[in-house]
């Protein structure tokens, strides 16, 4: 009966909870104030940590194996290798690149007279084939490039080395730091928003008292200032969101182009209406918790 009669007096609780937010106004406004401030703090940082994540994970998958094949074995011979590569665990894919495409590479990277000089070579081509792999799990990158270098006619193995085992150790400890960063930011926000708004109720500790003393049920008491919390929750997000919406659009406009092809900001649509259902999410959530938590002080159930 008690869920039912609130259910019934929704609209009631919503005016109500809308009124008190305007009666106490300096309490409301700092609560609103904490929320803003968390939001965009969480905003900022989350959406900057989130690209950092894509664009590590961009440069890892830009880490290949480069093959070599033995100059003496033609590409028939050489093509037979692929099937041992693409055995081997943790390949991901193999493109084989005959004799004559290694000689197109070469000549596209010289100058005129170089190019002029190397296509001499055409009749009698002194390169060898060669593989390109790209692997799963870059950590493994140089465990694969040691079992490829024991299959037959291979020449040699380029996969970076320590530089390569350096940068994915690094990429990785940015995308930790950066995790780490979020959360304890999100977890600092909860507690300095939840703590606002308990500061909010508890200043109006006297009238849940007198509500009680007229008999009203604890849910009807609840009610009103969960929906507060609700609503300081989804005003306090408003301008995060907007800055989200425009301003990530902004930046990613200005600065996209001038990034190298591999750093790839993440797309606008629909990355910033996401972003920001979760950032209202959050703020209404962290509202509602902490007003239920304040109220359920005085209620003693």
């Amino acid at each position: 009966m008690e869920f039912v009669s609130c259910i019934k007096n929704f609209p009631k609780h919503c005016k109500t909870a809308f009124q008190s937010i305007i009666r106490n106004g300096v309490m409301s406004v700092s609560s609103i104030f904490a929320v803003m401030i968390t939001l965009i703090l969480i905003a900022v940082i989350g959406v900057t940590a989130i690209n950092i994540q894509d664009m590590t994970y961009a440069i890892e998958d830009s880490l290949t194996i480069y093959v070599k094949m033995e100059r003496s074995v033609d590409d028939k011979e050489a093509a037979k290798a692929q099937e041992l590569i693409e055995e081997i665990s943790g390949v991901k894919s193999v493109e084989f690149s005959t004799k004559d495409q290694e000689l197109d590479k070469l000549i596209e990277k010289q100058s005129d007279d170089g190019k002029s000089l190397f296509e001499s070579y055409r009749e009698n081509n002194p390169l060898g084939s060669a593989y390109i792999i790209e692997v799963h799990d870059s950590k493994k990158i140089d465990t694969i490039a040691d079992q490829i270098r024991d299959i037959e006619n291979v020449n040699d193995v380029y996969s970076g080395g320590e530089s390569t085992s350096s940068l994915v150790g690094t990429l990785e400890n940015v995308r930790n730091f950066g995790a780490i960063f979020v959360i304890a930011l999100v977890i600092i926000a909860l507690f300095m928003i939840s703590n606002t708004i308990k500061m909010t109720i508890t200043s109006r500790q006297t009238e849940i008292s007198i509500m009680r003393m007229v008999g009203a049920s604890n849910w009807f008491i609840r009610l009103p200032y969960m929906l507060e919390g609700i609503f300081i929750g989804i005003i306090g997000a408003i301008i995060p969101v907007i800055m989200i919406v425009f301003g990530y659009d902004f930046v990613y406009q200005s600065i996209q182009a001038s990034l190298p092809a591999i750093l790839v900001l993440r797309a606008p649509t629909p990355f910033v209406y996401e972003y920001s259902l979760l950032l209202v999410a959050l703020g209404s959530g962290v509202g509602l918790i902490g007003s239920f938590l304040s109220v359920r002080k005085f209620l003693k159930f």
